[in-house]
């Protein structure tokens, strides 16, 4: 699978945040509600998605260069 520039990056970035938002939501209608205990499975499935979807943006998102700090090397 190919990734094309920033647009990508961004789209990967959103769907992301969606994902995330998806599984607040299901784990805060899960613990409120003990009898729908059974959507587990769903939360499993969620995290999953979410896992792999990170790791296609850290492959996909650039690394910040280190910033190097100026060192003294010669005190007069």
């Amino acid at each position: 699978m190919t990734f094309f520039g920033n647009i990508d990056s961004r789209r990967l970035a959103r769907a992301y945040v969606a994902l995330a938002f998806a599984q607040d939501v299901a784990k805060g209608y899960i613990n409120e509600r003990s009898d729908h205990a059974s959507l587990h499975p769903l939360l499993s499935a969620l995290d999953m998605s979410a896992k792999l979807l990170e790791e296609i943006l850290e492959d996909v998102l650039p690394e910040e260069p280190e910033q190097i700090e100026p060192q003294i090397t010669h005190v007069m």
